[in-house]
């Protein structure tokens, strides 16, 4: 993986950092480009697969806390460099690179600017470790977006201070995350229950039935009982914060209804399957509100 910021006053300078492979991962270049003069002032270089924070949403500390409306934990690879405009550069030109580097190529999972990104300081300091960053949080701007034909992410973040240049700080995630597969023989034989964000569950409806189709296979054949299929709760958690709480707790469970028909619809499934709906619960660290559970019954 590499990522090329181009630079210098006098025809554009190219610097590629490149993610060397030790987990099996090719060499093909993803690259986000920004097209605005700069220079590096300091490089996060790639470290061990961990798993990683990524804010989408606005910041502010509440009681010494970091708090937030939505994130995504992803594991992963991460690694980030932090650059300098050039001097005469503005907060604008610096967001106009970025608009162009990312309309093709990118899906865009959130973004703000000003004050509806939140604490500037909380953004340079406690998210992404560089004081240079902190500038007055009415000019600063956030774009976090993955790239369409890879399993990486990209953050960016800028600020400036009426006297100082603009600098803003471009990080990469690299995802390492383990199959649905493998999660979900992990997860059910060893806690009984596997639960995922709804995002990832949407458009893994095929790959869901068949990691299921493959588990409840294996049981049937070692638990010696032919007659007797697992028994197995599929749980919807999250809806509309507008909804009534009786209102949410119907619209989870159509979702629920309706990704049980999608599963059931596999041919010889082994296992005998329920759905359910909660509604809004209260959240849990990791993960978005919305999210599937899905849980081993005695």
């Amino acid at each position: 993986m590499s990522f090329n910021v181009l630079k210098q006053k006098s025809g554009y300078f190219s610097l590629i950092l490149t993610i060397v492979s030790g987990l099996g991962w090719s060499n093909a270049v993803i690259a986000l480009e920004l097209d605005i003069a700069s220079e590096v002032v300091e490089v996060s270089q790639a470290g061990p697969v961990e798993r990683h924070k990524i804010f989408l949403s606005r910041l502010k500390k509440i009681s010494n806390s970091l708090s937030r409306d939505e994130y995504q934990m992803v594991q992963g690879v991460l690694q980030g460099q932090t650059y300098k405009a050039d001097d005469d550069a503005t907060l604008e030109e610096v967001m106009a690179s970025l608009d162009r580097a990312v309309d093709e190529g990118y899906e865009r999972l959130f973004e703000c600017v000003g004050r509806g990104c939140g604490s500037s300081n909380e953004w340079a300091n406690a998210v992404f470790g560089q004081p240079k960053l902190y500038g007055p949080e009415s000019t600063q701007f956030y774009w976090v977006g993955k790239a369409v034909q890879s399993q990486t992410y990209w953050l960016v973040y800028g600020s400036k201070r009426s006297n100082k240049a603009v600098h803003y700080r471009v990080e990469s995630v690299v995802s390492a995350a383990p199959s649905l597969k493998s999660r979900l023989f992990a997860a059910l034989s060893e806690l009984g229950y596997l639960r995922l964000a709804w995002s990832d569950v949407v458009g893994s409806e095929v790959e869901l039935a068949e990691a299921l189709d493959l588990w409840c296979g294996q049981q049937r054949l070692g638990g010696g009982a032919q007659d007797k299929a697992q028994q197995i709760a599929l749980a919807v958690t999250g809806g509309d914060v507008n909804l009534t709480p009786s209102a949410g707790v119907d619209a989870t469970e159509r979702l629920a209804s309706e990704l049980l028909t999608t599963l059931a619809a596999k041919p010889g499934l082994g296992c005998q399957m329920s759905a359910f709906g909660l509604g809004r619960l209260s959240p849990i660290e990791g993960l978005p509100n919305e999210r599937l559970d899905l849980i081993l019954l005695p």
